[in-house]
């Protein structure tokens, strides 16, 4: 008992530590060059978990400079280089260091990682394969391979992010039963939704329904996962299901600009032009001077049969956008309509 309270001791004291490093740090403090390596490293983590990314990579590379026999400030300093696409750089520091380590596969990683930025597939397939000829895995490697994923999913190569996704399905789990332990629901559910993204965006839309709702299985509260259900309905014209995946999403986050419109035309499609008007509304009222949003809401007044609303909504989408397709094809039928309201009335 005694040991646990010691246990849980240390870990407060030394995440105390790291901390005031941080803190340290951030304040501009003079004796930063004195911190630790793994104060280093969290200094540079920290500062990505804030979506800091040029403060990240100067701490990185003044981490590096501090501690230049530090792999893992290496790929920290490589990594923070890669994100701001000083692609040649990388390249240059990472060959200038790479016989000062052991055999390691996270430098090997990182060589992957800057030619799958440099759009050079094969290359970075090689060094990724080299990498995993070394025996010893860094506890992380699931991380960075499935980073690979969405490094090749940031260029478009969908195909080769399936790859390095199912590289890193295989390593979690041989990773886990190695060390007896079990993955944690939301790293699963975020390689469910690259899965998903990627086979959307090779338009395997069954591949990526699959996918969606195993994440939403491990996680039903995402509003821009039953956005996406939504979206994939959408395009398959099953516009009831698409209608029930965007309500959820709306009810989730009645905010969300893609769900608001994306309701809107579902409704269009299922002839609820009052309901259509309302979303369209909200989606206008977040999306200000879009034209699709315009056009699209002046669609549902057309609808409703309210052509001096409708036109008013057409033209000002027209002054956005003078060539813009529905908004010149709804005017049309807005003037086609008057004419015929104008003959009945003759009659």
């Amino acid at each position: 008992m005694n040991t646990d309270r010691e246990d849980q001791n240390f870990e407060k004291e030394e995440n105390e530590r790291l901390r005031a490093a941080f803190d340290s740090y951030n304040s501009n403090n003079p004796s930063q060059t004195e911190f630790e390596e793994d104060e280093w490293e969290y200094i540079v983590d920290r500062y990505i978990d804030l979506n800091d990314e040029p403060k990240a990579k100067r701490a990185a590379e003044e981490g590096f400079n501090a501690h230049p026999y530090s792999s893992s400030l290496l790929v920290k300093y490589c990594d923070s280089l890669v994100i701001a696409k000083e692609f040649q750089k990388t390249i240059e520091i990472l060959d200038n260091y790479r016989d000062s380590f052991p055999p390691n596969s996270d430098i090997l990683l990182s060589y992957c990682r800057v030619y799958i930025g440099m759009k050079d597939i094969v290359k970075a397939r090689g060094y990724f394969n080299q990498s995993m000829e070394i025996e010893s895995f860094p506890e992380d490697i699931c991380d960075s391979v499935h980073t690979l994923a969405q490094d090749c999913m940031e260029i478009g190569e969908y195909e080769e992010a399936l790859y390095y996704l199912d590289r890193t399905e295989q390593l979690t789990k041989l990773w886990n039963q190695k060390n007896h332990s079990k993955e944690k629901a939301e790293n699963i559910a975020s390689l469910y939704f690259d899965y998903a993204f990627c086979n959307e965006k090779l338009e395997k839309n069954e591949e990526a329904l699959n996918y969606y709702e195993k994440y939403l299985d491990l996680d039903p509260f995402s509003d821009i996962v039953w956005y996406n259900v939504g979206a994939i309905y959408t395009k398959k014209q099953l516009f009831g299901k698409a209608h029930e995946a965007l309500d959820y999403a709306i009810a989730l986050n009645s905010k969300n600009p893609s769900a608001l419109f994306n309701m809107g035309h579902v409704c269009l499609e299922l002839g609820l032009f009052t309901a259509a008007v309302e979303y369209l509304e909200e989606y206008n009222k977040i999306e200000k001077n879009s034209p699709d949003g315009i056009a699209s809401l002046a669609m549902g007044y057309l609808y409703l049969g309210d052509l001096t609303q409708a036109e008013i909504l057409l033209r000002k989408a027209l002054i956005f956008d003078p060539n813009h397709q529905m908004a010149l094809i709804g005017l049309a039928e807005v003037q086609t309509e008057k004419k015929l309201r104008k003959k009945m009335r003759k009659r």
